[in-house]
């Protein structure tokens, strides 16, 4: 379960009189990898070019990981480590308390993960006393750059590619704490999952899916044409190949067979009841047919655990 913390603003200042290594770079052509003469489980120290291009040494085994983004929880997850924190919040500043997703309760009955703040103001007091062996996060996080050597200072800091598959993600995760095998295996199963269930809905191609979250003013469409590929779902007509904020009226052209939001429950409460009395709403067919479905929005990852879930739900919905 997250709990607060609160430390003293004095922690910034040792955090800024700590020294910093000389960063080292790569050739861009590089990704996420391990030294091939270091290229096993239990090798300590190893040495890591994360997607940021910079050499990272790691000179144990992990024990306690910060992630200033809960995109990464879930990989971590998957292969039985637990972060010991973690920032909160989504690009709209919404947060689901974790003990009520769907996705991580599960994982959350035992383990007990620092609350790091929000993700969209990265903490540096907080990051401090989660006192991590190693930082995490992906290489675009919003405000990164500009603290990078104070979280440099405190723990090696590794940068993931958000753009990656989830399969590379989940890699690139396990060479962090040594559990390349489990990755493997971890993979292997999801995809088997994901297999059976596109075998099953390609018995449905009729039935168009539309997955959206809300600003409350209007519908963003979520996952790109991947996402539709790998389960095999049927695009409503002129559905975006990204993710795009769209009216209502250009979803009652589309008349999907499914809606789902894949969002903040309270929000998107908020927005459906804004339309209770709106006859467009009214006159879909989804609406009409109570085939409006919620996913947890913490499957926006769209990462291992996220995709597992997901074939489940395909198979209920």
């Amino acid at each position: 379960m997250f709990r607060k913390i609160c430390v003293s603003s004095i922690l910034i200042f040792l955090i800024i009189l700590m020294g910093c290594g000389k960063k080292q770079y790569v050739s861009p052509n590089q990704v996420t990898s391990i030294s091939a003469d270091e290229h096993t489980a239990d090798a300590w120290p190893r040495s890591l070019v994360d997607s940021s291009n910079r050499t990272v040494v790691l000179e144990k085994k992990p024990q306690r990981i910060s992630l200033l983004h809960t995109f990464y929880m879930e990989h971590f997850f998957a292969l039985d480590v637990i972060p010991s924190a973690s920032a909160l919040g989504n690009a709209l500043g919404q947060t689901t308390p974790l003990m009520e997703s769907e996705l991580f309760a599960p994982y959350l009955q035992e383990a007990e993960i620092m609350d790091i703040g929000t993700a969209r103001t990265i903490n540096l007091e907080a990051v401090l006393a989660s006192r991590p062996d190693a930082i995490v996060t992906f290489s675009t996080h919003g405000g990164l750059e500009a603290v990078y050597d104070q979280l440099k200072a405190i723990a090696p800091v590794v940068l993931l590619d958000y753009a990656a598959s989830w399969q590379d993600q989940l890699r690139q995760c396990a060479l962090i704490v040594g559990e390349e095998e489990k990755a493997d295996q971890v993979i292997a199963r999801i995809e088997s999952e994901i297999e059976h269930t596109r075998a099953i809905l390609s018995q449905t191609t009729d039935r168009s899916f539309a997955l959206v979250r809300t600003d409350g003013k209007a519908f963003i469409t979520r996952s790109d044409d991947k996402y539709y590929e790998t389960f095999g779902l049927t695009k409503p007509e002129n559905w975006p190949s990204s993710f795009s904020t769209i009216s209502l009226e250009t979803i009652a052209s589309m008349n999907p067979y499914y809606i789902v939001f894949q969002h903040n429950k309270d929000a998107t409460k908020a927005f459906i009841d804004s339309m209770s009395n709106n006859s467009v709403w009214l006159s879909l067919d989804a609406v009409k047919n109570n085939r409006i479905h919620f996913f947890d929005e913490n499957m926006n990852t769209f990462g291992p655990l996220s995709m597992e879930l997901t074939a489940k739900k395909l198979m209920q919905l």
